[in-house]
């Protein structure tokens, strides 16, 4: 695997370096209520630097529409320095009409100085090579697998369907990714709504509808089941990649004091992560710690350590932990291989 690319590590605002891609085709319902239901699909944006992502719901895979959901996302998120795309026939040919656009006379009048100084670079991926957009496929994985399960047999209008793209959007922008301070009376992490907003993304308070038959709800009702339905299986599943487990034979994970950890569980709202500091650590006789007593704004409680997820850290003492006793004896019996030249 080679190096993240300096694109990834430079400091820049959101989405100043975006990567763009696709996912659908989505039913959605058409304009009369006789016609047939037509196709739809979901343009993804994500940001290099915060991870941030924006969803923007297209009609097809023109470049025409492309062009539209690129200015949509423009207008609310500012203009892109650089762009990073697959090698799609519809990315190709908005790359070459912004380009012309750009270098006309009667044009550049129109666009700002910076824009038309600068312009989009438009980066393309080798032909075939999905694997190097590994960024925005994950962001694809993380909202497309549960919304075709939850969304089912369910067609939704266009509008209907931008006001649940929003919510998944927030969803995913509410992630936490590391701490915000090693303050133990500090509870709160660092997530990419930080960066759009400057403080953490928050949901409108609502019922829990998950329970409730789909007949008897409105359609606004049902917009937030699917989802409750959706965060209810997404938030899990992030929850265990932060979750490294690793074999017997490999050393456990490092647990502090004062580490500033997630707490896994049952029946939360959408937008809603609960963290605490660890105050205490158990150890058992084999000196693994299991159990340990967290803090949260609440109170103070008892946790095992298979219910918290550990936010990644930086810190080289908590990364770089001691080779367990049987890599060494396995290294200490390993011959040195002797060298004969020529």
């Amino acid at each position: 695997m080679a190096e993240l690319p300096k694109e990834r590590v430079t400091a820049t605002r959101p989405f100043s370096i975006t990567g763009i891609d696709y996912w659908g085709p989505i039913q959605l319902k058409p304009n009369h209520r006789r016609a047939a239901p037509c196709k739809g699909y979901v343009a993804v944006f994500v940001c290099f630097t915060t991870k941030a992502v924006h969803l923007e719901l297209v009609g097809d895979l023109s470049t025409s529409k492309f062009i539209q959901a690129l200015r949509r996302f423009v207008a609310r998120r500012g203009l892109c320095a650089e762009i990073f795309s697959d090698n799609g026939r519809n990315f190709i040919g908005a790359a070459n009409e912004l380009r012309n656009i750009i270098e006309r006379k009667h044009h550049q009048q129109l666009i700002a100085e910076e824009c038309a100084s600068n312009g989009i670079r438009w980066h393309f991926n080798p032909p075939k090579a999905s694997h190097f957009g590994g960024l925005w496929e994950a962001a694809i994985n993380s909202a497309q697998k549960h919304f075709f399960r939850v969304l089912s047999n369910h067609v939704l209008a266009s509008e209907d369907m931008q006001t649940l793209l929003a919510q998944i959007e927030c969803c995913l922008n509410s992630r936490p990714l590391v701490p915000l301070s090693d303050d133990p009376t500090d509870f709160e992490s660092l997530s990419p709504g930080h960066f759009l907003v400057g403080s953490s993304l928050k949901a409108v308070p609502d019922i829990d509808v998950t329970t409730i038959p789909t007949n008897r709800l409105r359609s606004y009702q049902l917009i937030q089941k699917l989802l409750q339905q959706i965060w209810q299986r997404w938030h899990v599943e992030y929850l265990c990649t932060l979750q490294s487990r690793s074999k017997w034979t490999n050393p456990p994970v490092n647990i502090q004091k004062d580490q500033l950890v997630l707490l896994k569980e049952e029946n939360i709202p959408p937008y809603h992560w609960p963290t605490a500091r660890i105050l205490e650590i158990h150890p058992g006789k084999d000196g693994i710690t299991r159990v340990v007593t967290i803090k949260t704004p609440t109170g103070i409680y008892t946790r095992p350590v298979s219910k918290l997820c550990i936010l990644p850290i930086s810190s080289p003492d908590v990364n770089n932990s001691k080779p367990s006793t049987r890599n060494q004896q396995a290294r200490t019996n390993q011959q040195p291989t002797q060298h004969i030249d020529g």
